[in-house]
């Protein structure tokens, strides 16, 4: 019998009313609400505390107008907007939304967006067809809907939400990256899958043994190894990087700058890094790598097919991408796998003040939201929050015993049958976009090649501190969108051309002072009034 089930028996023997693995057992006109499965002292005190204070009896069930299903104690199905990865899209038989509705009475119609997120999502909302729950690409799109009565802030709903609460205050770099301009949160954020798209500098350790190389530490050696690489391999690009500009931007850690507006935590200021001097010296790199044909000369048009082949190919071997592909490309050659290998690559210096990171970018960009026009409101955000619950984490990360892993002696294994993380998602939905909000990433490690864990080890100790995600105001946003677009327009055609050879670095200067007149100055302004504001509220509710 499902859980479910044996709730409902426990039901009508206490002559209580079940809510997915919620028990409201009456107590006069109020009720006190019991998570069935471990919740923790504090959150069981909680929600405890909150329901005998706002009762729900069901005058006050008719009073909350069109959110009285979340008492009603039945099944529901909601509606659900998410992205689909090509990787692993969505599936509608996926076995961890039937573990979740077993667990919680909810269950979804889904609509999964593979293409164009954006456009379909602001389409949904301008129609005012907004499911139930939706996955939002993006704070500012949170808050800009959220302001404007599309979405629920949850920081009005915490007394429903304990485990929510309780993962926000143990996080509160989590919640400073959620806020809205006013302090609210129409944002619900995604954790834990951040950790596996990790950015890193992979080369073909096969490779370089074979030929008796050692791995890069500055870029004067990254030079020097990739011309012998050129020389051994005449037809090859030794260097990976593609689409368009952003291999800058994690190859900026390396010549201590940023290859956008940033934060400056040793200075405690706001700077722009591409006019800085160490902006232009890895620029310079970039253009002498291009010149000699130690990149691919369509870099820029590349997108991660072409990235891939030319690893797959011995065609490059050094990359700058996510850690993860790591193991997943070795997948592709299928029985030829074992004549490919990628490792880790700590990363390569570019200047005497520049360090040896990473850029991590810290919480991922997509996050939940949820309708203010929905009608089972309350069970949906009590949804939510079990997602936040130890023993929901455990379950969007492990999934079922005895279907997605065993354990034996007290330590758990996924089923030998799931080749690596990826198929796991693919076969089963598990930690794909909407069937999760919090994930132990701990638990994959067993799936991860030897390599792959101690790399994983390793990463954290290069890694630059995360950028702030802040919040901005209509007004602000206005300059973002004219001023600071303008700047970026321009900044990335000059850089471009930089680098391309098709403008000599002898005219940098000239470049930086006509990007400063497009009004750098204003964008950095904004950051600084938004980061300040970001940190009042925090220092506020502390």
């Amino acid at each position: 019998m499902s859980g479910f089930g044996r709730y409902n028996q426990f039901r009508k023997r206490q002559g209580g009313l079940s809510v997915g693995r919620y028990m409201i057992i009456h107590k006069g006109e109020g009720c006190v609400k019991i998570w069935n499965r471990k919740l923790g002292l504090a959150a069981l005190a909680a929600v405890m505390t909150g329901a005998l204070l706002s009762g729900c009896s069901k005058d006050n069930a008719a009073n909350e107008g069109n959110h009285e299903s979340a008492d009603t104690g039945k099944e529901i199905t909601l509606e659900m907007m998410t992205f689909s990865h090509t990787n692993w899209p969505y599936k509608e038989n996926w076995p961890i939304y039937q573990y979740l509705k077993e667990e919680t009475g909810i269950s979804f119609k889904v609509q999964p967006v593979m293409s164009d997120y954006t456009t379909t999502m602001n389409l949904a909302i301008s129609s005012g067809e907004i499911p139930d729950l939706m996955m939002v690409n993006s704070l500012n799109a949170a808050n800009t809907h959220g302001a404007s009565g599309a979405f629920v802030d949850y920081f009005e709903h915490l007394d429903q939400m304990p485990n929510y609460k309780k993962f926000l205050d143990d996080h509160p770099e989590v919640k400073a990256a959620i806020l809205s301009p006013e302090g609210k949160n129409y944002f619900m954020p995604l954790y834990g899958l951040e950790q596996q798209s990790r950015r890193s500098w992979l080369y073909r350790d096969d490779i370089f043994k074979k030929h008796n190389l050692t791995p890069p530490t500055t870029y004067d050696e990254l030079y020097t190894v990739a011309k012998k690489l050129k020389e051994l391999y005449p037809d090859s690009f030794p260097i990976a990087v593609f689409n368009g500009l952003s291999p800058l931007v994690n190859m900026a850690p390396a010549f201590n700058t940023n290859s956008s507006y940033y934060y400056d935590f040793e200075k405690k200021e706001w700077r722009y890094g591409p006019t800085e001097d160490n902006y232009k010296k890895m620029v310079e790199y970039m253009n002498k790598f291009y010149a000699e044909g130690l990149v691919a000369p369509d870099f820029m048009a590349h997108k991660r097919k072409q990235f891939n082949d030319l690893l797959l190919q011995n065609k490059s071997f050094i990359a700058s991408d996510y850690i993860g592909i790591m193991d997943e490309l070795p997948l592709m050659l299928g029985d030829a796998s074992s004549a490919f290998s990628l490792d880790y690559m700590v990363p390569p210096v570019g200047t005497p003040d520049g360090k040896s990171h990473n850029v991590f970018a810290g919480l991922q960009t997509d996050g939940f939201a949820v309708a203010a026009n929905s009608k089972d409101r309350d069970r949906l955000l009590q949804y939510l929050d079990f997602l936040f619950s130890p023993e929901g984490i455990e379950l969007a990360t492990w999934g079922r015993e005895g279907e997605t892993f065993t354990t034996e002696n007290g330590v758990r294994s996924f089923n030998e049958d799931y080749k690596e993380f990826g198929d796991l998602r693919t076969r089963t939905g598990i930690a794909t976009v909407g069937a999760h909000m919090v994930l132990d990433m701990t638990a994959y490690e067993s799936m991860y090649s030897p390599k792959m864990r101690e790399a994983m080890k390793i990463a954290p100790d290069h890694e630059t501190k995360p950028q702030p995600r802040l919040a901005y105001t209509n007004e602000e946003n206005e300059v973002l969108s004219m001023v600071g677009e303008t700047v970026k327009k321009f900044h990335e055609e000059q850089i471009a051309k930089f680098i391309l050879g098709q403008k000599p670095m002898d005219e940098w200067d000239a470049y930086v002072q006509e990007v400063n007149k497009l009004g750098v100055q204003q964008v950095l302004d904004v950051h600084k009034s938004a980061y300040e504001r970001t940190q009042k509220f925090l220092s506020e509710a502390n």
